[in-house]
């Protein structure tokens, strides 16, 4: 389901990931995934936010969440465990190497795995790699199948940059204070 961002106002006095002053609004598809048992439901937010050019391509990276990283590890794993048995098979190693093919795989796993994310983050002055304006809650009403969009009733804002997060909760201190909205650093 699609969301129009509620009448909120992003300051666009500098970027909302590096702080940089040569930036202008883009619209950022946010997305809030609930699951349920094995189905699971979206709600994208289109968020107005400024971004710097340095700093676009972050607005389309959604940051990697606990399911997806233990996916990464488990498809790590799984290849160096298929690479072990076919090496193991074309050649003679050790009886202990031999024994241990599934441990040697989880810890190379492992060790790829955080490495790869290491090298996933933002480099000073960015605060992010990933989307800088992240939504942790969000309660969208829905009256009807006929009644268009969804309105949202509560939104909780998290940012990465928190000089941005200080403008941001004061250009929005009516929203806050009616508890619309709640902001926190990511």
């Amino acid at each position: 389901m699609d969301v129009q961002s509620p009448s909120l106002t992003f300051p666009t006095a500098f970027c909302c990931n590096c702080g940089d002053t040569n930036c202008a609004n883009e619209i950022q598809d946010t997305r809030v995934t609930r699951f349920f048992a094995i189905f699971g439901t979206e709600t994208t937010f289109h968020l107005p936010v400024p971004i710097c050019a340095a700093c676009r391509r972050s607005t389309r990276r959604r940051p990697a969440g606990f399911f997806v990283r233990l996916l990464v590890l488990a498809i790590t794993v799984a290849a160096f465990f298929l690479v072990s048995l076919w090496i193991a098979k074309s050649t003679t190693s050790p009886p202990w190497i031999a024994d241990n093919l599934f441990v040697i795989s989880l810890v190379l796993g492992a060790i790829v795995t955080v490495v790869f994310y290491r090298f996933r983050r933002a480099k000073p002055p960015k605060t992010s790699f990933y989307q800088p304006v992240r939504i942790k809650q969000a309660d969208v009403r829905i009256g009807g199948v006929m009644d268009g969009p969804g309105q949202v009733a509560y939104m909780k804002l998290a940012f990465t940059n928190p000089d941005y997060l200080n403008v941001f909760a004061n250009a929005n201190r009516d929203a806050i204070k009616t508890g619309h909205l709640a902001v926190v650093k990511a």
